[in-house]
């Protein structure tokens, strides 16, 4: 049956309502990240560098799935697949906690790559379809996209103060409230109205006459993407800057088990740094107009600068107290950078593009983002299997440094520019040509 288009209109204004409380729950795993370290260390067996190198399967099949899940979107549309992709990652924590091994800790995380990819190319997607204001649409875009990561930031900040608690009393219980989690995201998923005309949906259909030329249309789409200079500096921006958090996630609880910090504490401390991020989130605005043109150089300098601090800090210094108070307050400043990056990321690669090539986008940055992920993670655990965290951490501080340096170079005449000043090229893409 077609939507008219005062059903479609409404569909989109009740989606854009209640897509922060989708992100809220959605966007990333709760009562999750602030102990996973310890349950894998501790109750499943795993050292330091057996973690790393499981975790560098996430980014390798989040890789390899991703042009497979740019079909499946364009096949199911967003909403169906949205809910896909968050059963697949409940399925994933009900792995974590039944897995007795390796090779099933790697199965878990080829679903919740195949899961994440899926959602990736979805979630952004949505809102900007869903977003009816005309005249300003990115800056709308990033406040309700804003508030969602604020909100889910403040959550994740509860979840976390609890969860090294939880973990004490028992060492599965934040795994089970995580599931729970998951549970309550694939039902909001649901509540989201469908919007995309199935008439045109299946007219989809019936124009891919093969995978064969569907895939040839989908590579002349990626290469219109990589084409244009000033997406190429912002994906190579995005994968470099997307290394560098995925893998502080996991060296920060390495740092901490190393320096003596008491396991019920992990959650508190992650919980104060993700408060900091939830109202660095809620001013994106701020940082984008106070910071204009720089601020993805102010973001990546401060954040490696601060990592080298950290393991300096971690290195030198014998005063407990001294030492982690100084390595609490780098984090702090990390943690504030998170907040409102992935808004801002997601609002310049939304920039000069349109609904139909925003999936192909989001896709190419995936796949960019998951290359730099999973060489990163397999450096990460080579370098734990042979020298200690905090050296580990002062290494990668110092070898991230001296890549955004060159990155940020290659970016100056290529980001920032007026419409008029740019390649069109640059800012009008095509599917198929």
């Amino acid at each position: 049956m077609e939507l008219t288009e005062e059903k479609i209109i409404k569909a989109k204004k009740y989606n854009s309502k209640i897509y922060p409380l989708y992100k809220m729950f959605a966007w990333d795993l709760l009562f999750y990240y602030s102990i996973i370290f310890l349950f894998l260390t501790q109750v499943k067996g795993f050292s330091a560098s057996n973690v790393l190198f499981i975790d560098s399967f996430y980014p390798f099949f989040k890789l390899i799935l991703q042009i497979r899940c740019v079909t499946i979107v364009e096949l199911l549309g967003k909403r169906k697949s949205l809910i896909l992709g968050n059963i697949l990652i409940t399925a994933c924590i009900l792995i974590v906690i039944l897995a007795k091994g390796i090779p099933a800790m790697i199965f878990s995380n080829f679903l919740m790559a195949f899961g994440y990819a899926i959602k990736s190319l979805c979630e952004s997607s949505l809102l900007s379809d869903c977003v009816l204001d005309k005249e300003h649409p990115r800056t709308v875009f990033s406040n309700i996209d804003g508030k969602g990561s604020a909100y889910w930031y403040y959550l994740d900040a509860i979840t976390s103060m609890s969860c090294g608690f939880f973990y004490v009393f028992n060492n599965y219980l934040p795994i089970f409230l995580c599931l729970a989690s998951c549970i309550i995201s694939c039902i909001l998923c649901f509540k989201f109205i469908p919007y995309e005309n199935p008439n045109k949906k299946t007219k989809l259909v019936g124009e891919i006459r093969s995978y064969k030329e569907y895939y040839k249309d989908l590579r002349i789409a990626f290469k219109n993407i990589f084409r244009s200079n000033r997406l190429k500096a912002l994906l190579l921006f995005s994968g470099a800057f997307a290394a560098i958090l995925t893998v502080r996630s996991t060296i920060a609880s390495s740092l901490f088990t190393e320096i003596g910090v008491p396991e019920q504490y992990f959650g508190v401390i992650f919980a104060i740094l993700t408060i900091l991020s939830g109202f660095a989130a809620k001013r994106q605005d701020y940082f984008h107009k106070k910071y204009r043109n720089e601020v993805l150089t102010y973001f990546s300098m401060t954040f490696t600068i601060s990592m080298i601090v950290i393991g300096v800090t971690a290195i030198i210094f014998k005063d407990t107290n001294l030492k982690f108070l100084i390595i609490l307050l780098a984090y702090a400043l990390q943690f504030i950078i998170k907040g409102p990056y992935y808004t801002l990321q997601k609002r310049y690669l939304n920039s000069f593009s349109t609904p139909t090539m925003s999936t192909k986008i989001y896709s190419a940055c995936t796949l960019i983002e998951s290359i730099f992920n999973t060489t990163i993670y397999w450096i990460s655990s080579l370098l734990l299997a042979f020298i200690p965290t905090s050296f580990a951490i002062t290494i990668l501080g110092c070898v991230f440094a001296i890549i955004f340096i060159f990155i940020l170079d290659y970016m100056k005449s290529r980001i920032g520019l007026k419409p008029e000043e740019y390649d069109p090229r640059d800012i009008k893409f095509t599917e198929v040509h």
